[in-house]
């Protein structure tokens, strides 16, 4: 075992990691990799570098590091649910080096100063990158737009999350202003007074398709959960419409029947199934977490959402990988490559000059959920007690070890890098 100081600050970014398989999107292989100054610098069998820290993979499997569209870090505002340090902590035990977070904070993510609060707060924190999403309305009460010319240059997306923008004036506003700045709208479809689940998520995903072709804005729908909406993103797509969508670990892996609060509701197992196949289609782009950490009085009060940042990987793999109906090169496209390019990022890919943020995995080693076992302040999930496999072993971003063997930078070992 070999400690290496580091402060967060002139930390080296240089590291080779012996004999592992690789599985990214396009392929599979087996040696060693080097990152230097941060990013990838050559893949190979029996690399001889000197004078780097050097992990022994010791033949676990190594990935692009995940990268999650869709998050909730309740940061401002409701800190006692969870905040950007145990959120970034949560992250990097997950194996996730880049994340999304949206804008439903105390105060509400529609003004810039809010927004440079998240990416001051996500630099102290030096663990994973994050990407604040701005409001598109005031106060996320979709009467009045936001300030969405002044957020746009600290943050990467715009959305309502939580309700979606329910009237049509607001909206196309929100679009032909969003395609001005050159952001994307990330939108949860859900047309209220409307029961029926498919119809009330269809009739807003038609709705936005249309203004988004109108106005030559891009549309990302979140945490799809309905055939028919898949359905018609699909139809879309073939016409060449600039929209992509998100499928959560939850509507793909866990039954109604959990009867656990979510928004959208869970899937029943033939949606799960259309939902599996158009990800494997690739009809669906993108795996997102929707990490939505409560207390337990919130949800014993009925508040949907999953904390689900930590267990994403290891419920897909267990579920989907383990039983052959989904492969891990496919699910590396669905976690890392596909939201990488969504969010214009050079990550998701094991490719010469890519950022050095990479996962290894333990495919064969098991662990019980607990509350102990979660890093995040948000113990709430139908996870406790379930057994998995694909244990996140380590995370490295841009070349610097962040989490290692149940270790968190930062936490565990204290400003110490611990290869192994």
């Amino acid at each position: 075992m070999l400690l290496l100081r580091g402060t967060g600050q002139g930390v080296s970014t240089d590291i080779l990691i012996k004999n592992v398989r690789f599985v990214d999107a396009p392929w599979q292989h087996s040696g060693d990799l080097f990152i230097h100054d941060g990013r990838i610098q050559a893949i190979g069998h029996r690399l001889d570098i000197s004078d780097v820290p050097i992990i022994q993979g010791d033949g676990r499997t190594l990935l692009p590091g995940f990268v999650d569209l869709h998050a909730h870090f309740r940061d401002p505002g409701f800190t006692y649910k969870e905040d950007i340090l145990p959120g970034n902590r949560a992250a990097a035990a997950g194996g996730y080096t880049a994340v999304s977070v949206m804008a439903n904070t105390d105060p509400v993510c529609d003004c810039p100063d809010v927004a440079r609060y998240v990416h001051s707060k996500a630099r102290e924190a030096g663990l994973v990158e994050l990407f604040p999403v701005g409001a598109i309305t005031c106060g996320l009460q979709g009467e009045t737009l936001s300030d969405m010319e002044g957020l746009a240059p600290y943050v990467w997306a715009f959305s309502d999350d939580g309700s979606g923008v329910q009237r049509n004036d607001v909206m196309l506003s929100a679009c032909q202003k969003a395609a001005s700045v050159g952001r994307l709208l990330i939108e949860h479809c859900e047309t209220q007074g409307i029961e029926d689940r498919a119809l009330s998520e269809a009739l807003m995903v038609a709705r936005d398709l249309i203004f988004s072709r109108y106005t030559g804005c891009r549309l990302h729908v979140a945490h799809v959960s309905t055939a028919r909406a898949v359905e018609m993103i699909d139809r879309a797509k073939r016409n060449n419409a600039r929209v992509t969508c998100e499928v959560t670990p939850h509507h793909l892996c866990i039954d109604e029947e959990t009867d656990y609060t979510v928004n959208p509701r869970l899937a029943n197992r033939a949606t799960r199934q259309t939902l599996l196949q158009a990800l494997v289609d690739e009809q669906i782009d993108a795996i997102a977490t929707d990490h939505a950490p409560h207390t337990l009085k919130d949800k014993a009060d009925g508040i949907p959402g999953i904390s689900g940042i930590e267990t994403a990987f290891p419920l897909l793999y267990s579920h989907l990988v383990k039983s052959g109906r989904l492969t891990l090169s496919q699910l590396s496209r669905s976690m890392s490559l596909n939201p990488a390019r969504i969010l214009s990022l050079s990550k998701g890919a094991l490719t010469h000059g890519h950022d050095g943020d990479i996962v290894l995995i333990e495919e064969d080693e098991s662990f019980t959920v607990s509350e102990n076992s979660l890093v995040s302040k948000g113990k709430n999930t139908p996870l406790l007690g379930t057994t998995l496999s694909g244990r996140i072993w380590a995370t490295i971003h841009k070349g610097e070890m962040i989490f290692i063997d149940g270790n968190i930078k930062g936490r565990d070992f204290d400003d110490y890098r611990q290869v192994i």
